[in-house]
C-alpha cells in the first residue's frame, strides 16, 4: 500500500480510475502508463471538492494542485476548491517545493517563481537544474539556489543576487541554520545568508580564517562523495565520511545507505530521500507501514534505489510501486 490502501478495488489498468486521491497521493493512467502525482503534505492533506478532475496536495496545507491527465498544471486551488492561481501558461510546477510563499514554475524551458497571487516575482530566466537534483530548489531562509548560464548562484525572494554566479561552484546546498555548504570542485566551505564566508556549523570551536582553510583541506574528498556511511548517535542517524567527519547531522530515526546518489531517510512514520549534500530531494510522504518488513526489491531493501527505482509501497492487490530518482511515481519492474 502507499501510505494506506489507495484502491477500493484491485488494480486494473483498463478499469483504474483516472484519479484516486487519498492521503495526498494521486494515481492516473495516461497512454496506458501508470503514474503517481506526489504530494509533500500527504500526512495532513484532505483534497477539497471541486470541478477539477485531477487534484493533489502540495507542500502547503492551504493549496492544492489541479492538473490535466497528462500532468500539465492547470491551477492552484484553495481549501474551498476555488481557483486562486491560473497555471495554464506553465509547462510544469513543483508543488513539493512550494516554500516561503513562492512556487517554482517552468516556462519555455526556464525556471521562475510565482507568489500565491499568481505574479511571477522571479522571472522564468534561470536554468533547469540537472544531475540528480530536482529541476528547481525551494526558498530556504529567504534564499534560492539557482543556475544561470550553467553556473550556480544564490538570489533572494526579490530576485536580487546574493551570491554571484560562478563557474567555480560545483554545487550549493540550501540554507539551513543561516548557512549553506558550498562545493568548489572537491573542497568544501560555508556561506551565510549574506553570501559571506561562514564557519563550519558542525565545528564547536571558534575558527579564524586560517582555520577555515585548514578545515576545508581536511574535508577534501572526491566530488561524488561516494564514501558517506550511516552512523548512529544518541538514538539518531546521520552520515559520516571515510574520516568519520559528520557530513549529514544526526537527525533521522532510520536511514538506508546511499545508492545511486540518494539515501532513504525516515523521520517519525514517513520516509523521504536526501542527496549526498543532505538536501531533501524527495519529501517525506511514504509511510513506513507501506512496506513489508523483510521483503526486498531486486535484492535491496525498501527505500533504496536499484537501477533508478526505489520501492516505496504496494497497491492493495500487492503490486509494488516505486519512485524514480526525481521522485516521480512509477511501477516497479
Amino acid at each position: 500500500m502507499l501510505r494506506r490502501s489507495l484502491l477500493k478495488r484491485p488494480l486494473s489498468l483498463a478499469g483504474l480510475p483516472q484519479m484516486i486521491s487519498r492521503c495526498g497521493v494521486a494515481i492516473g493512467v495516461v497512454s496506458g502508463m501508470l503514474f503517481v502525482v506526489p504530494s509533500a503534505n500527504a500526512a495532513s492533506c484532505n483534497i477539497p471538492k471541486s470541478f477539477y478532475k485531477n487534484v493533489s496536495c502540495t507542500a502547503s496545507s492551504s493549496y492544492f494542485l489541479a492538473t490535466k491527465d497528462s500532468g500539465t498544471p492547470v491551477a492552484l486551488i484553495n481549501r474551498s476548491g476555488k481557483r486562486v492561481v491560473d497555471l495554464s501558461r506553465y509547462q510544469n510546477v513543483d508543488a513539493d517545493r512550494m516554500s516561503g510563499g513562492l512556487l517554482p514554475v517552468m516556462r519555455n524551458g526556464h525556471i521562475g517563481y510565482i507568489n500565491m497571487q499568481g505574479r511571477e516575482v522571479i522571472p522564468a530566466t534561470y536554468d533547469i537544474l540537472r544531475g540528480g537534483q530536482s529541476w528547481a530548489r525551494p526558498v530556504s531562509e529567504g534564499r534560492i539556489v539557482v543556475k544561470k548560464s550553467g553556473n550556480y548562484g544564490v538570489i533572494n525572494t526579490a530576485n536580487k543576487t546574493i551570491v554571484p554566479f560562478s563557474a567555480s561552484f560545483s554545487d550549493i546546498d540550501d540554507f539551513r541554520g543561516g548557512v549553506a555548504r558550498v562545493r568548489k570542485n572537491s573542497a568544501l566551505s560555508w556561506l551565510d545568508v549574506n553570501g559571506k564566508t561562514a564557519n563550519d556549523p558542525n565545528s564547536t570551536s571558534e575558527t579564524t580564517n586560517t582555520n577555515v582553510v585548514q578545515a576545508e583541506t581536511r574535508l577534501t574528498r572526491p566530488s561524488n562523495f561516494t564514501t558517506l556511511q550511516p552512523r548512529q548517535q544518541d538514538g539518531k542517524w546521520g552520515f559520516v565520511d571515510d574520516n568519520n567527519v559528520v557530513m549529514i547531522t544526526y537527525s533521522f530515526d532510520e536511514v538506508r545507505s546511499f545508492s545511486e546518489g540518494l539515501a532513504g531517510v525516515r523521520i517519525g512514520e514517513d520516509w523521504g530521500f536526501i542527496d549526498l549534500g543532505g538536501a531533501l530531494l524527495i519529501p517525506f510522504r511514504f509511510a513506513d507501514s507501506g512496506v513489508s518488513t523483510g521483503t526486498n526489491y531486486k535484492g535491496g531493501p525498501s527505500f533504496t534505489f536499484v537501477d533508478g527505482k526505489a520501492w516505496i509501497g504496494n497497491l492493495k492487490n500487492g503490486t509494488k510501486m516505486c519512485v524514480n530518482t526525481t521522485g516521480d511515481g512509477v511501477r516497479c519492474d
